[in-house]
C-alpha cells in the first residue's frame, strides 16, 4: 500500500511539473508571435483599432503564441467582389484576414462561399440606417409619417402632398453600397409586406417596380461618402440632391444634415464579426479570431464604439435578406424596369371555340385579359393582336390596339376591341409568322426602362405557313437586340400539343412556358397575370 501511494504521489507531482512547464513555455511564446489579421470596414476602423490596442496590451496568449493584432481598413464591396471573384487575392487589400468586420450582416450574405464563413457572426456595435436630409425635408416627412413604401412615390411624382411644393419630387441619390441596398429592400418589404424580403417576392411586380422608381432618374452620386458632402453643402429646395441614405453614425457627423427614418420596420448596420475559414487561415488564427471576436463586444469596449457615434453590441444578428434576395434587388437598382410593356398575341382559330366549363377557351382568354388588365398599373404598357389564317385579308395577324401605356383611354380601347372578338372558321393557324412579325414590331418600338414582352395565348399551335421551326428560330435570332430585349412568354391551353419550338424560344429570350389543362382552370388566369405584371 506504502508503494502504491508513493506512485500516485510521484504520478501527480509529474502531471502538476508537466503542466508548469506547459505554462512556462507559453508564457514565454515558445511557438512565436501569431498576427491575426483583421479587415474592418472604414466607418468603424477608429475604435475598432482602439480595442485591438487594448486586446494587445493584454499579451494574450494562444495555445503556444502570443498573440498580435493587426487592423486593415478595407471597403465591405471590395472585399465581397474579392472574396466571390475566384481570383488571385489583391495584395492591395492587405493580408487575407481570419476576422472580416464588414458593414452589416447584408454584406456576409453577399459573400457568402460555402465554408468560407464559420457559424453566425454576432455584430460588434449598431447604427440605424436612415435617410440624411435637410431639415426642414425632415419635419415635413415626420409630420406626414411616411413610410418606407412611401419613398418610391415621392422619388417619381411629388412633395407638395407633404406641403413643400417648391421642392418638387423627391432627389434621393442611389449609390452602390450597403445603405442604398438597405433602403431599397426595405421598400420592398414595405410594398410587398414581406420582412424579410425573400427571393420570390423580390421578383414580383410590385417589388421590381417600387425599386426601379427609386432608381429610375435618382440624382448622380459617386458614393454615399461624396453625396453627403455635397448633401451637407447645399441642403436646399432647389438642390440637385435632397437626401442620401446613410448610417446615423455618418449623418451625425455632418453639420446641417439631419436623419429622417420612415415609419415601419428599419434597416441598420450592425458590423457584424465573421471568422472566416479559408486555407490561409490557421487553428491558432481561428481561435485568436474569436477570443478578439468576444473582446469586442465585451462591455468594456462599448464605451469606444458609442465615444464614435455607434450603438453598443446589439444581442442579436439583424434579420435580413438572404443572398438571392440581395442579388435581385442590385440587380434592379442597376437596371430599373418601370413595369411591363406587352403585346399579346391571341389565338382565335375555330378550336379556340371549344367549350371550356360554362364557356369558351376564346371566352376564357378574353376573361383573364380584362381581370388582369384592370390591376396593371397606369405605367404598364399593354397591346392585342388576335391571329388565324388569313384573319384580315391575306394577313394571319390582325391589331387590335397596339401596344401603349394603360391610360383610361388605352383600357377602353383595349376592352372594346376585345367585345368584338369572335372565333375564326378556320383550324390551321399561322403561329409561326405572327410571333416573328410580333417580334420585330417590338424591337422597333422598344419602350425604355421596361421589360419588353410578348405574349402568346393558344391552344395549339397547328401552324400550317411555310415558316418552320428552325426558320421561325433562327428569324428571330437575327432580329435580336442586345440592347432592346424582348421577352416571350407562351400559355397553351386545353392540352394542346405545343411544340419544342415555342419551348426554346421562351428559354432563348428568358421567357415562360406554361401548359394549362382548360381556360377556366384557375392556373390560367394566374399564369396570364403573372406574364403580363412581372416585369
Amino acid at each position: 500500500m506504502i508503494v502504491l501511494a508513493l506512485a500516485v504521489i510521484g504520478w501527480a507531482w509529474l502531471q502538476q511539473r508537466s503542466k508548469d512547464r506547459d505554462n512556462a513555455a507559453a508564457a514565454s511564446c515558445v511557438e512565436g508571435t501569431t498576427t491575426l489579421n483583421v479587415t474592418v470596414d472604414p466607418d468603424i476602423a477608429t475604435p475598432v483599432k482602439a480595442a485591438a490596442d487594448r486586446f494587445n496590451a493584454t499579451k494574450p496568449h494562444v495555445r503556444d503564441h502570443c498573440a498580435q493584432v493587426s487592423v486593415n481598413a478595407q471597403p465591405s464591396a471590395a472585399m465581397i467582389a474579392a472574396f466571390t471573384s475566384n481570383a488571385a487575392w489583391d495584395p492591395k487589400l492587405g493580408p487575407q484576414p481570419a476576422l472580416w468586420i464588414p458593414e452589416s450582416s447584408r454584406s456576409v450574405e453577399l459573400m457568402r462561399v460555402p465554408g468560407l464563413i464559420a457559424g453566425t457572426p454576432a455584430p460588434i456595435a449598431l447604427s440605424p440606417i436612415s435617410l440624411a436630409v435637410p431639415d426642414e425635408l425632415r419635419r415635413a416627412l415626420e409630420t406626414a409619417q411616411v413610410h418606407w413604401a412611401d419613398l418610391a412615390k415621392f422619388q417619381q411624382g411629388s412633395l407638395a402632398d407633404i406641403g413643400l411644393a417648391p421642392w418638387g419630387k423627391l432627389r434621393l441619390a442611389v449609390p452602390s453600397g450597403d445603405a442604398t441596398l438597405a433602403v431599397a429592400a426595405a421598400v420592398g418589404s414595405g410594398v410587398s409586406g414581406t420582412d424579410p424580403l425573400d427571393e420570390n417576392t423580390a421578383k414580383s411586380g410590385q417589388v421590381i417596380s417600387a425599386i426601379s422608381n427609386l432608381a429610375a432618374g435618382a440624382p448622380p452620386a459617386k458614393d454615399t461618402v461624396s453625396a453627403l458632402t455635397d448633401l451637407a453643402a447645399a441642403p436646399a429646395a432647389n438642390a440637385p440632391l435632397h437626401a442620401i441614405a446613410a448610417t446615423e453614425q455618418q449623418i451625425r457627423a455632418r453639420n446641417g444634415l439631419t436623419a429622417f427614418r420612415p415609419t415601419g420596420d428599419g434597416p441598420v448596420a450592425d458590423y457584424p464579426a465573421a471568422q472566416l475559414t479559408g486555407a490561409w487561415v490557421d487553428q491558432t488564427e481561428n481561435l485568436a479570431a474569436g477570443l478578439f471576436a468576444d473582446f469586442l463586444r465585451a462591455p468594456e469596449q462599448s464605451k469606444l464604439f458609442t465615444d464614435n457615434g455607434f450603438g453598443a453590441a446589439p444581442p442579436a444578428t439583424a434579420r435580413v435578406p438572404a443572398k438571392a434576395a440581395l442579388n435581385q434587388v442590385q440587380q434592379v437598382l442597376a437596371h430599373p424596369v418601370l413595369g411591363v410593356s406587352a403585346t399579346v398575341l391571341l389565338d382565335v382559330s375555330s378550336s379556340m371555340a371549344t367549350q371550356d366549363g360554362t364557356t369558351t377557351r376564346l371566352a376564357n382568354a378574353i376573361a383573364a385579359l380584362q381581370s388582369t388588365m384592370t390591376v396593371m398599373p397606369p405605367d404598364f404598357g399593354l397591346g392585342v393582336w388576335t391571329y388565324a389564317k388569313n384573319l384580315d385579308g391575306d394577313n394571319a395577324s390582325k391589331v387590335l390596339t397596339a401596344t401603349a401605356p394603360l391610360t383610361d383611354e388605352q383600357r377602353t380601347a383595349i376592352a372594346q376591341s376585345l367585345a368584338t372578338v369572335t372565333a375564326s372558321t378556320s383550324k390551321p393557324d399561322r403561329t409561326y409568322p405572327t410571333l416573328e412579325a410580333a417580334y420585330k414590331n417590338a424591337v422597333s418600338n422598344y419602350a425604355a426602362n421596361r421589360t419588353n414582352s410578348i405574349l402568346l395565348i393558344t391552344d395549339g399551335p397547328e401552324d400550317d405557313s411555310t415558316v418552320t421551326g428552325d426558320q421561325l428560330l433562327n428569324a428571330i435570332a437575327a432580329a435580336t437586340d442586345p440592347a432592346h430585349p424582348v421577352r416571350v412568354d407562351i400559355i397553351v391551353l386545353g392540352g394542346g400539343p405545343g411544340t419544342q419550338t415555342l419551348q426554346t424560344l421562351t428559354q432563348r429570350t428568358g421567357g415562360s412556358y406554361t401548359k394549362v389543362p382548360a381556360g377556366n382552370n384557375l392556373a390560367f388566369g394566374t399564369a396570364v397575370s403573372q406574364t403580363l405584371t412581372t416585369p
